[in-house]
């Protein structure tokens, strides 16, 4: 693989989407529609809350994010913050619905990706909560990964587990992998978690190009029905799950390079992000708040 070539080709195709992404009328219109719902569901006009209307500002906030930071030159802190904080709300929803047998349920690159962007954004605490929701949530409708004759979707996510074994082992959070459907294979990303707290630079160095390496690769719709890992425009240029255990990393006091000899984390959006408190959202308060009128064990 051409890594120069690639990314040109990536970079290209993303700076596009997101800018024909934020332009177009219907992603505007869709997001009022979307606080409008919400709106009605909080005052009481309407008694059904759409997981979509939830999902939708999520993306709305992240999209803007990231064409904030790949478009224009800037960090786009205030729309992370939004999208992390959409992201908890997408998750604990479903893990209500999940526990009332409600059919909750998230797809793994999405409850990957949400915890990833918590860590992102520096907010360790919406990281917990959400990282012991996906870890409770192996064993319900949430994430349904028990073993199974039914289904092998543990199976498909490498990224997904790389994700779970970090919360696990910054968090205590344990869990077996023999109870669970898993990937056959973890490369790259199980050299990385069998020492990932190393204090040597080379060993960080060299294992970011090496998942940067898999995260490009599979950014591409290699067969009709190949599952690939980072196909979807707003991940392909964002290598979240490297940058959260980079990010974590920080956190327990370790130094990372300055920067990495890989195209994929040289561009804007492959490098940290300025980190982010947790904003202001009273329409989403008011939402939670006359939830758990309905659901009194949610968003404990």
């Amino acid at each position: 693989m051409d890594r120069e070539k690639e990314l040109t080709r990536l970079t290209r195709k993303v700076s596009q989407w997101l800018a024909d992404w934020v332009e177009k009328p219907f992603s505007k219109s869709s997001t009022d529609e979307s606080r409008a719902d919400l709106e009605a569901y909080a005052d009481g006009r309407d008694d059904y809350l759409s997981r979509v209307d939830i999902r939708t500002l999520h993306f709305w906030h992240l999209a803007h994010f990231e064409h904030a930071v790949l478009n224009q030159g800037q960090d786009g802190r205030e729309e992370l913050a939004l999208a992390v904080r959409y992201a908890e709300a997408c998750v604990r929803f479903e893990e209500a619905f999940s526990e009332a047998g409600q059919n909750g349920a998230l797809l793994l690159p999405e409850a990957a990706f949400y915890f990833s962007l918590a860590v992102l954004a520096g907010q360790k605490e919406v990281a917990e909560r959400i990282g012991t929701a996906l870890r409770k949530g192996l064993d319900t409708q949430l994430l349904d990964l028990r073993h199974t004759d039914q289904h092998t979707k543990g199976q498909l996510y490498r990224h997904f587990w790389f994700v779970m074994h970090l919360h696990e082992q910054t968090s205590n959070d344990r869990f077996d992998i023999k109870d669970y459907s898993y990937p056959d294979d973890m490369s790259p990303y199980g050299q990385v978690l069998a020492d990932w707290k190393t204090p040597d630079l080379d060993s960080v160095r060299n294992w970011v190009v090496a998942m940067a390496d898999f995260h490009v690769q599979q950014t591409r719709n290699t067969a009709h029905d190949a599952i690939e890992e980072f196909d979807s425009e707003y991940v392909m240029l964002f290598p979240y799950e490297i940058l959260c255990w980079l990010r974590l990393r920080e956190w327990a006091g370790l130094e990372n390079p300055d920067q990495f000899d890989h195209p994929l984390m040289q561009q804007p959006l492959g490098r940290l992000p300025t980190p982010s408190p947790v904003p202001d959202t009273p329409l989403l308060d008011q939402v939670i708040a006359k939830f758990r009128e309905e659901f009194p064990q949610s968003f404990a």
